[in-house]
């Protein structure tokens, strides 16, 4: 799997590097991102912003991001839920507070990890609270008689993340646009063109070979865009002799004239002879 960096300006591939398929675009995002940085630090540029679409998004990715002091525009995953419905999250006591029927309360019991894992921390109440609550059915379900919400242990930073993206909707539609128009024609140019459709080779180090070398041709192929082609010429003015160039001409008429001039001497007497023969006939 190959995983590209972009400039937004000119389209010139800042980094490239493979990783193994079986790993998440969002935990290939330091990597790339490390080795970005330093190619830019090497040409004296820094990078502020970054902007990646919603593969990207996990809570070590906006750690890391926030670490590096670099401004990342990525939408939060589906599974995020800024609000539970009928709950308020109590971040000093770190628990749910219910606003309805008996407002049971859900303290923390834990964290726990999936098995792709994802960690997240365990909110439960408790049954006997919730078993006679009127809205049992309705937030608890048919059969369970306590309420149970869960959230990722990095919950501070898809909050910040989800508050900037919708305090800075316009501008972060924008970048969405703007990360579309950048990197996917570079992508479709790469697996077209490049031979990035597949990789035929073993192991991770002749993979990464395999990316970098496409990314150098193409970045060699816009390199020579930028090169302008000067076409240097010189006007020089000439005096021209008008009679010089006449008498030239002249000569050469009459050296021509001269070389047929016996031909037309012989073609004349030609005529005479058959016009002396036209005469004795009649």
């Amino acid at each position: 799997m190959g995983q590209l960096s972009v400039d937004t300006s000119n389209h010139v591939i800042t980094g490239a590097c493979a990783d193994f398929a079986s790993k998440k675009d969002s935990q290939c995002l330091e990597k790339i991102c490390d080795l970005t940085i330093a190619n830019l630090h090497e040409n004296h540029i820094e990078m502020n912003q970054l902007l990646a679409d919603t593969a990207y998004s996990s809570g070590k990715t906006l750690k890391y991001l926030e670490a590096k002091g670099i401004n990342g525009w990525i939408p939060n995953f589906g599974q995020y839920k800024p609000e539970r419905e009928g709950f308020l999250y109590n971040k000093e006591l770190d628990r749910y507070e219910c606003q309805r029927g008996h407002q049971a309360i859900l303290p923390f019991k834990g964290i726990r990890k999936h098995h792709n894992e994802y960690e997240f921390k365990l909110y439960r109440s408790s049954e006997s609270v919730c078993k006679n609550c009127p809205f049992r059915v309705e937030c608890c379900g048919e059969k369970t008689k306590f309420k149970k919400i869960d959230h990722s242990i990095h919950k501070d930073y898809y909050d910040r993340q989800h508050k900037k993206l919708t305090e800075n909707k316009s501008y972060a539609q924008r970048m969405s646009r703007l990360r579309s128009s950048t990197v996917e024609p570079v992508l479709g140019t790469l697996i077209n063109y490049v031979n990035m459709k597949r990789i035929n080779t073993r192991g991770i180090a002749l993979a990464n070979k395999h990316v970098l070398m496409a990314a150098l041709t193409y970045n060699l192929k816009k390199y020579l865009k930028f090169i302008s082609k000067k076409v240097i010429s010189q006007a020089v003015a000439m005096q021209i002799d008008v009679n010089a160039i006449f008498s030239a001409c002249f000569s050469v008429l009459l050296i021509i004239f001269r070389s047929f001039h016996p031909l037309f001497l012989e073609n004349e007497n030609y005529k005479q002879k058959d016009n002396r023969s036209l005469e004795r006939l009649f």
